[in-house]
């Protein structure tokens, strides 16, 4: 398989799965973290190997692995691969290119980069779809391309991965990708509600760094952990559900423990839920190899008294003020560019500690109003002008906020 994004949490882990599951990496891709990368490569031995940034290739140590550099090199790269499973765990917009390239290239995409279908969703079921035809696989329709969707692509997040374990009708007999899906009435995903979900509501404005990097229940990088405490990534999060399992019935609550990652409802009213304690492993160990996974791989099971520490409650607006744009970016949501291009931006000053925690949200609500009645954009090339439609008018609200 080939890993990208291996120096993070999520390729981290994933190599650990990898070993036990004996899967050989023909692939690496990092970004910055070049001493824990150069270990990787003398553990992994994989064929090819890949940084972004090309200045800190003198302290590349490739062994006997061929470079390649940059964003334009990781896609020749993968070109070169022989192996069907791409894992993407590039963190931001910047894994985008390597998802279109991997379900270009017919690849099963493992995706743990969120902005690839926030951002991109509809220009994914597009080329997938158009995959579809030219190999006139005569199996699928227009009718289920939800199921050809989860065929290409494997979700990692937790609340995703638990949507699939809940509706994927497995077929132990077939060591193929799954056909048939349950149906449902609705979709329920959990959120933790991040470092500021007891902090004092009229100290939010102002919460610092420090603050926000406290995440309760998960150990994250810290782009995640702030999105975390502002609820974009599970508004992100809604979005991936929405080009995933082809719904706008997709509703989120606080669960303040972590363990029940998701639920659905049926036709009956009846609600299945998925419960585990946090580990990432879980949907990697799926998403690499789900037959071994069934049958040889476990996390740490739950006690009875687990189940006392769960609890629900409603998400509110007056503490997380963005997910007022949930419904809006489920009606529009080509509007996740905006949203996306926005957050990056303003969290880059907050990380710098240049501006204060209210402008992360307050900047991405000025760009979604300001962009909510522009036309859905269909090709990369438009989806890069509305990005960075999207990115100047985040400078001009940031330039505004700091004249105050």
């Amino acid at each position: 398989m080939v890993i990208l994004g291996s120096t993070g949490s999520i390729g981290i882990n994933a190599q650990k799965v990898a070993k036990q599951f004996n899967i050989k990496i023909e692939a690496l891709a990092c970004g910055s973290n070049i001493a824990l990368f150069n270990e990787q490569i003398r553990e992994c031995k994989p064929k090819f190997v890949a940084i972004a940034d090309e200045k800190k290739l003198n302290m590349l140590q490739p062994q006997d692995s061929k470079v390649f550099v940059g964003e334009e090199g990781i896609c020749k790269m993968l070109e070169a691969c022989k192996s069907q499973k791409i894992l993407n765990a590039v963190v931001g917009y910047a894994g985008l290119s390597f998802s279109l390239k991997a379900i270009a290239l017919q690849k099963e995409l493992i995706l743990a980069n969120k902005e690839s279908l926030v951002v991109a969703g509809h220009l994914i079921k597009q080329n997938i779809m158009q995959n579809l035809v030219s190999t006139k696989d005569s199996k699928h329709t227009e009718s289920n391309t939800r199921n050809y969707m989860l065929e290409h692509i494997f979700p990692i997040d937790s609340e995703h991965f638990s949507l699939w374990s809940l509706l994927a009708i497995l077929d132990s007999k077939k060591q193929s990708n799954i056909t048939h899906y349950k149906a449902f009435k609705n979709l329920y995903i959990t959120a933790s509600g991040g470092a500021l979900r007891d902090f004092p509501l009229e100290k939010i404005p102002y919460a610092t760094l420090s603050d926000v990097l406290k995440h309760p229940t998960w150990s994250m990088g810290q782009k995640i952990t702030i999105d975390s405490a502002t609820l974009v990534n599970k508004l992100y999060e809604i979005l991936e559900a929405y080009w995933l399992f082809d719904t706008k019935n997709i509703h989120a609550f606080i669960e303040r423990s972590s363990l029940v990652h998701a639920f659905i409802e049926s036709s009956d009213n009846s609600l299945n839920a998925s419960v585990s304690h946090a580990d990432m492993c879980l949907p990697l160990a799926y998403g690499m190899d789900r037959f071994k996974a069934q049958s040889s791989f476990c996390i740490t099971p739950l006690s009875i008294n687990d189940f006392v520490k769960i609890s629900f409650q409603k998400i509110q607006t007056d503490r997380y003020p963005l997910w007022a744009y949930k419904d809006l970016l489920l009606e529009k949501p080509h509007l996740g560019i905006a949203l996306n291009a926005s957050n990056e931006l303003v969290q880059q000053y907050f990380l710098q500690e240049k501006l204060p925690f209210y402008a992360l949200a307050e900047v991405s609500m000025q760009a979604l109003e300001k962009m909510k009645d522009i036309k859905t954009p269909n090709t990369l090339e438009s989806i890069l002008a509305f990005r960075q439609e999207a990115r100047a008018l985040a400078e001009f609200f940031i330039k505004n906020l700091k004249q105050r």
